[in-house]
């Protein structure tokens, strides 16, 4: 049996204990070429490296101890977390990953207190996104039209028609229409909109339905829960302080996750300010 015998850096989500368990049992589940994710009961763990950011669903490690796993690793590979320590049984060796010298950060959605001045420079700011080409979904649909169907859905039935328009709509690992959910729901998570309630319910409902990527599915249900990826903290952040110097950067940082994923999150992003601005001028 061959154990790592040092000790890492890197960073771990604080909704992890909500979901991983002692004793828990998994399996690899995907590899990518920086990454890959763990198959728990409650949880699809996503290890990933330092360059990239931080999932509500996992943990970041240095770069080469990464890159180090992933040549020993195969997916189906058993792994266990027994107090505090992933355990994968590689065909060679068994390796570990000790989370408890992991810096915690705060991955839940910040609340933010409505400001209409700043809201304008953020809408200015997400208007001169190019969505049309740089989008997932084909060119037969339209983002205006996306943006549209979600601000004018105000009802459970017009609320679940989008969805199931969005929802598993588009390729890749996230599909784009999951990607337009998450940037929608989170941005209304942390203003406290008045149906926030009523469009979680609607989402936790075609949820049910399994019809998208393990990834995506995790992503949502962790939006639903009040918990997103380190890159949207960041940027809710900005908002709340009214950063204006910060504000282009960290929309950019969004935009250059995946190849459209991060563009498809803005554009549900793009909504939900667009939503928000038209309830507090009426």
């Amino acid at each position: 049996m061959s154990l790592n015998r040092n000790q890492t850096n890197g960073e771990k989500s604080n909704m992890l204990p909500l979901h991983l368990f002692n004793k828990d049992h998994g399996i690899i589940n995907t590899m990518f070429q920086h990454s890959f994710n763990i198959d728990f009961p409650d949880l699809l763990f996503h290890v990933g490296n330092e360059s990239d950011s931080l999932s509500c669903t996992g943990i970041t490690l240095e770069d080469d101890v990464v890159d180090e796993l992933l040549k020993y690793i195969d997916v189906n590979d058993p792994v266990s977390f027994i107090k505090g320590k992933l355990y994968i049984y590689t065909k060679k060796e068994i390796r570990t990953i000790d989370l408890a010298p992991l810096k915690t950060v705060d991955l839940r959605i910040p609340q933010i207190k409505l400001d209409l001045d700043f809201l304008k420079k953020i809408i200015e700011k997400f208007s001169i996104i190019d969505f049309q080409n740089d989008w997932g979904l084909s060119d037969e649909y339209s983002p205006n039209k996306v943006i549209e169907m979600l601000n004018e859905s105000r009802d459970p039935e017009q609320i679940m028609k989008t969805l199931k328009f969005l929802y598993g709509r588009g390729r890749g690992l996230t599909p784009s229409g999951d990607d337009i959910i998450v940037g929608f729901v989170s941005i209304l998570s942390a203003f406290g909109f008045k149906q926030l309630t009523l469009w979680k319910e609607q989402v936790g409902i075609i949820l049910e339905s399994r019809a998208t990527t393990d990834v995506s599915e995790s992503y949502i249900q962790a939006v639903l829960e009040n918990y997103t990826s380190k890159k949207m903290v960041q940027f809710l952040k900005v908002i709340r302080d009214k950063d204006e110097e910060q504000l282009a950067s960290s929309i950019l940082d969004i935009q250059n996750f995946g190849h459209t994923s991060g563009t498809d999150t803005l554009l549900g992003m793009y909504a939900a300010f667009i939503l928000l601005k038209s309830k507090s001028i009426h």
